[in-house]
């Protein structure tokens, strides 16, 4: 398949974000409100219309690489295809969970959050963001989930008390990655695309508050940078996720963040199926 040329969406670059910080809010509704009248957030986007997104298919695939460029694609086949239950979720985070004790040769691996998203109308009054198999659309923004800031405290909050008093000492390196699988075959709708971590700069990234009814959480949204480069998998098939750093404790040249986003794919055929997929986020922990 050719590259592509299509449009990507960042965070506006707004003198307001000067005063006030970038939010998104989900929270339980009060009685009375009405979304079409009250703001949950202050985030504005824009469209930048006419970038190159390469085909990993059609550039060298073994040099992109996580330490490198931020993100690399794996071959795994996965057994768990559908979740009607907990016990699904349950049983691809393990299979997850191994597969980066693997690959990324970890001596501990936590999956401590997996979502399903699918890019089709979702016609529900209410949304139940603890649910295990709540499907959320596509997210919105090209982003990366975790900050400098928040990459600690995701960490101190999901280890036990046991983990930190074997791991949080020198010789070790901590990640948060996230994996991204498409569930179903030959993906065309709405694919991702992942930014090379080598092409963007501090000043490209803003943070922004995510605050739900337990928590406030950071993540970081993108500003345009003409010096972005953009790849995606053509027809990605379920046996070919997305591996992609989303903060890393390692000094060095090596990628700490993956600035992703997904896009309207202009050679989607239009009988293609809607985009379904599964994602993971984990802390991977490796000695130095």
């Amino acid at each position: 398949m050719p590259n592509v040329v299509a449009s990507i969406e960042y965070l506006q670059n707004l003198p307001l974000y000067k005063e006030e910080k970038p939010y998104w809010c989900m929270l339980t509704p009060r009685e009375g409100f009405d979304p079409d009248e009250e703001r949950l957030d202050n985030l504005e986007f824009e469209i930048h219309d006419g970038l190159t997104i390469t085909d990993i298919r059609n550039s060298q695939a073994n040099a992109l690489i996580i330490d490198n460029c931020g993100f690399q694609v794996l071959s795994h086949t996965s057994k768990v295809m559908s979740f009607n239950t907990k016990d699904d979720v349950d049983k691809y985070k393990a299979e997850t969970m191994e597969m980066l004790t693997q690959e990324l040769d970890a001596v501990f691996v936590k999956t401590y959050e997996l979502r399903l998203r699918k890019n089709t109308p979702i016609d529900r009054p209410v949304m139940n963001i603890v649910d295990p198999l709540l499907f959320e659309g596509p997210a919105r923004g090209a982003h990366n989930d975790v900050t400098y800031d928040s990459g600690p405290v995701i960490i101190n909050r999901y280890l036990t008390g046991e983990e930190k008093v074997d791991y949080l000492k020198p010789g070790y390196r901590f990640r948060i990655v996230n994996t991204w699988r498409s569930l179903v075959p030959d993906l065309e709708d709405r694919p991702l695309a992942l930014c090379d971590a080598r092409t963007v700069t501090a000043e490209d990234f803003v943070a922004a508050d995510r605050i739900i009814p337990d928590r406030v959480g950071e993540v970081y949204y993108l500003l345009h940078n003409s010096n972005h480069r953009w790849y995606y998998l053509s027809k990605q098939s379920p046996d070919e996720p997305f591996l992609f750093i989303m903060y890393d404790t390692a000094p060095g040249e090596n990628a700490r963040f993956c600035p992703h986003v997904s896009f309207q794919n202009p050679v989607a055929s239009p009988k293609a199926l809607f985009r379904q997929s599964v994602e993971t986020r984990s802390i991977v922990v490796t000695r130095l």
